[in-house]
């Protein structure tokens, strides 16, 4: 039993360890796991490095069974200079078929998705807004989520 305790603690630190990874928050604070369409999240990052290629990601945590297809999700990322890029994104979650495609442990699916690919980010601090473009007063079912920035190997 030990044995098998000791892997997975090993198992699970060797995945959590991303030496490309600049940045990774995640919020979870939705009352009733609701997404409230006034509800923006915001992440704050600085990037101390202007050399290479990065990649931004979006991480939506949903409950199982999600009962739409994709999200629209809105973000805003603000650059060091203060110019802003607005990016709209539709959030695939589930495939053809109606299948879940986040990676779903118990009744909880993680799904992540690109928000910018091979960007040269230049040095400072950058805002990221993530905001639901669902078209009711809220997105049931959401859990949280969350921005990860990692830079690319070249």
């Amino acid at each position: 039993m030990k044995l098998k305790f000791l892997f997975l603690f090993i198992v699970v630190g060797l995945q959590s360890c991303n030496t490309n990874e600049v940045y990774n928050n995640f919020q979870n604070d939705f009352t009733d796991n609701r997404w409230s369409s006034n509800d923006s999240k915001v992440f704050e990052f600085e990037n101390e490095d202007a050399e290479g290629l990065y990649i931004l990601k979006i991480q939506l945590v949903h409950i199982y069974d999600f009962e739409f297809a994709k999200i629209p999700i809105e973000v805003t990322i603000t650059s060091p200079r203060g110019l802003k890029e607005v990016r709209s994104i539709d959030l695939v979650v589930k495939d053809s078929m109606g299948l879940d495609i986040g990676d779903c442990t118990g009744d909880i699916c993680d799904v992540y998705a690109p928000i910018q690919s091979h960007v040269k980010l230049q040095k400072g601090k950058y805002t990221i807004e993530v905001k639901s473009g669902f078209e009711g007063p809220y997105l049931p079912n959401i859990l949280g989520v969350g921005v990860i920035v990692e830079k690319l190997q070249q």
